[in-house]
């Protein structure tokens, strides 16, 4: 009689196809996460740079003060803050929490992105 199932071998190479795909994939998985953590900012820093033009085009100048402009962003993941002159404003969304805390990505008058986040 013949014994039927699998041999410890069989099951070792298995065990170790499954761990070498799941290094691969989970790193890339949580890049993927981050990158969508990253709309979010990108949409706080659209809604700032369209409070800070409705807000030159009625005073003439930009405020640093994110109650100036009738806007509440609710972000999880990321911090706003404003920085401007009288002509020229840089918002900037810095990462709150997980490995990449303290991250930023800014955005002038002009609605160029730069900042120092990894996925930039």
């Amino acid at each position: 009689m013949k014994a039927k199932g699998f041999t410890l071998v069989e099951v070792l190479i298995v065990v170790i196809i499954i761990g070498i795909l799941a290094a691969i994939g989970i790193p890339q998985f949580a890049d993927s996460i981050e990158k969508a953590k990253g709309g979010e900012a990108r949409a706080g820093l659209g809604h700032l740079q369209t409070g800070e033009k409705v807000y030159f085009a009625e005073r003439e100048t930009y405020t640093t003060a994110l109650t100036d402009l009738d806007i509440t962003l609710t972000q999880k993941f990321w911090v706003f803050t404003i920085a401007a002159t009288t002509t020229t404003y840089t918002a900037t969304a810095t990462r709150s929490g997980g490995t990449r805390s303290g991250q930023t990505i800014t955005m002038d008058q002009h609605g160029t992105i730069s900042g120092n986040w990894e996925f930039l």
